[in-house]
């Protein structure tokens, strides 16, 4: 979101997709050039979410989820996400597992979040084994472009498939100038916009609710780059009485038991920064940071209890703060 007058070549369209609302950023004198582009990236959104999401029925993704312990051949889009949510599950030592759909429903989240805001909710524990951790059990047979799930594991491809998408859009995006996509508070930037060192932006605190203004943390300059906040503070609800969140712990298939807040990853792909975003706020702050410090990535936690943690890479671009516009 722009708190100041941008230049007037930074030409922004937005629209709702994958459950979260989609602002889209192009550095163009063009204005055909740019409406053509928002449309092609609108249409991308559209068609990814109708293959990949885990609300739809007749999604390719529920379609593969019901054939689960059978090969099932499947399109370049799903092959590209399922492979990539399994490579960054291995990078993150499965603390980020994209198979734990059936904890997930189980916990409540059985329908979209959207859905769930509106409606009168008081989900039920359905009597069915979770089979956690079984992403490493995924098998893929490149040649016939198919792939097998472990007989009653799901999958739900989430934020990596938001993320993967904007990544997509982006690539698309930087043909006709420098770009960035925010989806949902996640950010993809391209090149950066003329005359500028990157996009301005910034990691809101979480503590401010939609009547308040946003109280910004940090700003930064964001280029050839991804930006992925996970939380606890948005999506939940509450089920028999107990306060209820998205984030499973992989270890015990129930909503994680954190000391965090959020988590943000700056990366150089956004499936990574998501992943990480997520592993790291299931694992909280101490083992969380260390795994950070591990991997040398550019990271920031807020506990539960208002502390701000901060990873030296991730100290290094706070040091380059915009003199511009925030979004």
């Amino acid at each position: 979101m722009v708190k100041q007058p941008h230049p007037l070549t930074w030409r922004s369209h937005a629209f709702r997709a994958m459950g979260s609302h989609i602002v889209l950023w192009l550095d163009t004198a063009d204005r055909t050039a740019a409406a053509n582009a928002f449309d092609q990236i609108e249409a991308l959104f559209a068609a990814n979410e109708q293959a990949l999401s885990r609300f739809r029925p007749n999604s390719e993704l529920s379609l593969l989820n019901a054939r689960s312990g059978k090969w099932v051949v499947v399109s370049d889009l799903l092959w590209l996400q399922v492979t990539l949510a399994v490579q960054v599950a291995a990078l993150t030592n499965g603390r980020f597992d994209p198979t734990l759909l059936k904890a997930l429903e189980r916990a409540g989240y059985s329908q979209s979040f959207e859905a769930m805001t509106t409606a009168s909710w008081n989900g039920r524990w359905p009597e069915a084994e979770l089979l956690l951790g079984q992403w490493a059990a995924i098998e893929f047979d490149e040649a016939h472009r198919s792939m097998r799930l472990p007989t009653g594991v799901h999958l739900d491809l989430g934020g990596i498939a938001k993320g993967d998408t904007a990544q997509q859009a982006v690539a698309l995006l930087e043909i006709t100038g420098p770009c960035l996509v925010d989806a949902g508070g996640d950010l993809v930037a391209g090149p950066a916009p003329f005359g500028y060192p990157g996009w301005p932006v910034a990691i809101s605190a979480p503590w401010t609710d939609s009547v308040t203004e946003t109280e910004d943390l940090a700003t930064f300059w964001l280029a050839e780059g991804a930006l992925a906040t996970s939380g606890v503070d948005y999506r939940s609800w509450v089920q028999n009485g107990t306060i209820m969140h998205h984030l499973i712990d992989p270890l015990t298939g129930s909503p994680a038991i954190t000391d965090g807040l959020t988590a943000t990853v700056l990366a150089r792909e956004a499936a990574v920064a998501e992943a990480w975003a997520t592993a790291t706020l299931v694992a909280g702050s101490a083992a969380g940071m260390d795994a950070l410090l591990d991997y040398d990535l550019a990271g920031l936690f807020i506990t539960q209890d208002g502390r701000i943690l901060v990873t030296p890479r991730m100290d290094q671009q706070l040091q380059l703060q915009p003199t511009a516009p925030i979004f």
